[in-house]
């Protein structure tokens, strides 16, 4: 038990995930610190869920968090529950406004929040309640958790009811993790609004913080001279001196040291910019430009024929229609649209092969189903905001069962959040103009760990007011086959034109040729100018940041030593066959452990009718039927609770063969650091054994009878037969005991130093690092300090006042008849 709480990698073993380095360096970087109010914005299908799994995983194993609540859109409520269940075996309890009236009901007066740790519910739900807002609030929490943190509106003369009931609660809880792949979809207004979630204090001005974003050009353009270790010009010097305002002495020794040509210049220079840089603390972003493990993407377009002017017509008020948002009253008819033609004999064409289709709106998802099932009887599921949330899971299980839906038919929801990588087809039924959104939904299928090439389908008319978005989509931005950057631009450049091209083109085809070749250019012209403008403006500091490839090697080469360490299997076991459960051995390395013969009743972690588990990380990522048992998993530290909380092993009486006679008495005590357990001092002071063998004049023998000679050569003896002896009484044991304790003791102020020496030189240098920060840095907050500042105090004191308990005893007769 020592040995598995003060791991360094204690909380990150448990998830049933593969090894990605990106994200385990962000687990090490935001885990680590004792308040974390970070903004996890990686690029889409880099896995920020996980992150941030990862990131609560930890904090409940380590104890620095007790209380987790996760705000998610309401269409990724179950899937959250289930990716915090099944790969982190977290279970959160799911509110709505029927478990809350269910549990006022069992228990008036009291706030239904605080019937459990780790609650889950959707921003609608609390956003739609003032009651149940003010519950959530008044309940507290340790850490908030917010997917899709984008949706959260804000402006300074308002803000959306979701982001102010977000914002009351961010006050309130001291961790804070916002989630979005599109930092900066509402543009910079937007990104400063949750920036301001983080840390109110830092972000109160808008303007200045507009200026600071200004200014970052010349910053990131000598970030990147750094890295690549260039020349630095008198230019670069002259925005360094803007940058170091806090600390101009620092970089004249950096600058003095380039000069010289110095061994590690370029890298000094460059740790102490990536000290300095203002969000670099607090957003997490990587691109997934710089990662690998990414499927390649193919364009497949589908250009088909239609020559009724009707048809075309119908289709272009449906392309204003969806993009000025005048839909209502609307209605999809799909009987003589050749798309439906082609998705038919898609389907036929390859039964076995699965497509996700993404389209406008819920109204248009049902009645394309609708159209379809009159058409073909083909397998497909469907996902809308209609449907019951349980409804839309079940349906998106059944699509990624082997033999299940062929086509799962999704309205716009289906494009968040969503991992559909075992799918390798995309169907783009319609195409919104807002490339952001169009990422996005490749981005369920185009994400790390992809084993195929994306084919990305797109059917439509030729001559229709869709060809001129295809074209837009392709030939201008090139969005199919590439990650497209910068979004909100194009939107904000294009979109109006294109509507207008879009609808007179469906008029006659050709007369809006020459406009649209004449948009495309300009386009094409726009999007290089974007390009060089995002390339110079790359925020090179914030990547760096936000990994680094080395530290995350490290960490995980200490999770895969973790995973192969063969003392988890042996305890396990002996703990279960000690207990009564039974445990059968499978190919594989597959174990079942059956606790209907165990010695006590419903055996914790181990359902009534058996489990099916696995040591091996890699079976337990191929078969999510079976539990992956780490040393995180909750059945490792119930056993052992089970073994120190019953009093087997706690006295025991034994014979072992020596060359004189000689009574001695093996002692184990436990030596324990009491302290709250957000401060962690677990980490250099778990409950540790310490173990004592004394002889009869209270001599201690602990080195000439180790424990593996004894455990080895120690056999039962008759304790009985043994008390009859009249030359045995209590107060020799009595005084074994407390010779016993003094040993200990003089074991324990030997811990307890090492335990000090190792948390002073952690805890000292985190101390100093932030303080230095703090002196470059105003994003690191006073309470970071003061906290920092406290957990040192209360390791020095805990492992000060550590006590010793007497856990168990065995008198041994040595040598002699017994």
């Amino acid at each position: 038990q020592a040995h598995f709480r003060q791991s360094e990698v204690r909380g990150f073993l448990g998830g049933r995930i593969d090894l990605i380095p990106h994200q385990f360096y962000i687990l090490r970087e935001v885990a680590g610190r004792q308040i974390p109010r970070v903004l996890l914005a990686d690029e889409v299908g880099l896995g920020k869920t996980i992150e941030a799994c990862l990131i609560v995983q930890r904090l409940l194993a380590v104890g620095k968090a007790r209380r987790v609540l996760v705000l998610v859109p309401e269409s990724l409520t179950h899937q959250w529950f289930v990716e915090l269940l099944r790969r982190f075996n977290l279970w959160f309890s799911i509110y709505d406004e029927e478990r809350c009236l269910a549990s006022e009901q069992s228990d008036p007066g009291q706030n239904p929040f605080l019937a459990t740790q780790l609650a889950l519910c959707s921003v609608a739900f609390l956003t739609g309640s003032a009651t149940r807002r003010e519950q959530a609030v008044a309940a507290g929490w340790d850490v908030v958790v917010v997917d899709e943190a984008h949706h959260l509106v804000w402006a300074p003369e308002r803000a959306s009811p979701e982001y102010a009931m977000v914002e009351e609660l961010a006050r309130q809880s001291p961790g804070l993790l916002l989630l979005t792949a599109t930092p900066t979809q509402l543009g910079l207004e937007g990104h400063f609004a949750r920036l301001r979630l983080l840390d109110p204090n830092r972000y109160e001005d808008f303007d200045r913080f507009r200026e600071e974003a200004e200014g970052f050009g010349a910053v990131a353009e000598v970030a990147a001279k750094v890295v690549e270790r260039r020349r630095l010009t008198a230019k670069d010097h002259a925005a360094l001196q803007r940058i170091f305002t806090r600390d101009r002495a620092r970089l004249a020794r950096h600058l003095a040291e380039l000069e010289q040509g110095q061994a590690g210049a370029h890298a000094a220079l460059l740790r102490t910019l990536l000290d300095q840089h203002g969000t670099g603390r607090v957003v997490f972003r990587n691109m997934r430009a710089a990662m690998s493990g990414f499927p390649a993407r193919r364009f497949c377009p589908h250009p088909l024929q239609e020559s009724n002017l009707t048809v075309l017509a119908r289709m272009a008020r449906e392309v204003r229609a969806e993009e000025t948002g005048e839909t209502a009253g609307m209605r999809y008819v799909f009987r003589e649209d050749p798309r439906l033609d082609w998705l038919v004999g898609f389907l036929k064409q390859d039964r076995a092969r699965k497509a996700l289709l993404i389209c406008h709106s819920q109204a248009k998802a049902v009645a394309l189903a609708a159209a379809l099932q009159e058409r073909i009887n083909a397998r497909v599921g469907l996902f809308h905001e209609g449907l019951p949330l349980v409804q839309r899971d079940r349906n998106a299980a059944w699509f990624a069962e082997p033999d299940g839906a062929q086509l799962l038919l999704c309205s716009e929801i289906g494009s968040e959040g969503r991992n559909f990588q075992f799918a390798h087809h995309l169907i783009l039924f319609d195409l919104p103009l807002n490339p952001g959104l169009i990422e996005q939904r490749i981005g369920r299928l185009d994400r790390i760990g992809q084993t195929e090439t994306i084919r990305i389908h797109v059917p439509y008319v030729a001559g229709s007011a869709e060809e001129v978005v295809v074209e837009w989509y392709h030939r201008g931005l090139e969005a199919f086959g590439t990650p497209l950057h910068g979004g909100t631009e194009y939107e904000s450049a294009f979109k109006a034109r294109v509507i207008e091209l879009a609808t007179n083109f469906a008029e006659g085809g050709k007369v809006g040729r020459p406009q649209l070749e004449a948009l495309l250019a300009e386009t094409v012209a726009f999007r290089e100018k974007l390009d060089r403008k995002l390339r110079q403006g790359r925020d090179r500091l914030l990547e760096l940041n936000s990994f680094n490839r080395e530290v995350a090697e490290e960490v995980i080469a200490r999770v895969r030593a973790a995973d192969s360490d063969p003392r988890l299997r042996q305890l396990l076991f002996e703990l279960l066959d000690h207990f009564g459960v039974r445990i059968r051995e499978h190919e594989e390395g597959d174990v079942f452990l059956d606790p209907s013969h165990a010695y006590i009743e419903s055996f914790p972690s181990i359902p009534a009718e058996g489990m099916l588990a696995t040591f091996n990380r890699p079976r337990a990522l191929v078969r999510e039927d079976i539990k992956f048992l780490s040393p995180d998993h909750a059945l490792v530290q119930d056993a052992i609770d089970l073994l120190l909380e019953s009093k087997a092993g706690t006295t025991a009486f034994g014979a072992l063969e020596a060359a004189a006679a000689n009574l001695l008495l093996e002692a184990v005590f436990v030596l324990e650091a009491v302290a709250d357990t957000r401060w962690h001092v677990e980490q250099f002071l778990a409950p540790t054994p310490v173990r004592v063998v004394v002889d009869l004049g209270g001599r201690d023998a602990t080195e000439e009878y180790p424990a593996a000679v004894v455990a080895d050569g120690c056999e039962d003896g008759d304790l009985h037969r043994f008390l009859e002896r009249t030359e045995f009484n209590a107060g020799m044991l009595r005084e074994m005991v407390d010779a016993a304790a003094g040993g200990a003791k003089e074991q324990a102020r030997a811990l307890q130093a090492e335990a000090t020496a190792r948390a002073e030189a952690a805890l000292t240098t985190d101390l100093e690092r932030l303080r230095d920060l703090q002196r470059l840095n105003d994003h690191v907050r006073p309470e970071e300090i003061d906290l920092a500042r406290e957990q040192l105090e209360h390791t020095r004191q805990a492992i000060a006042h550590a006590r010793l308990r007497l856990d168990a005893i065995r008198l041994i007769a040595a040598g002699g008849e017994e």
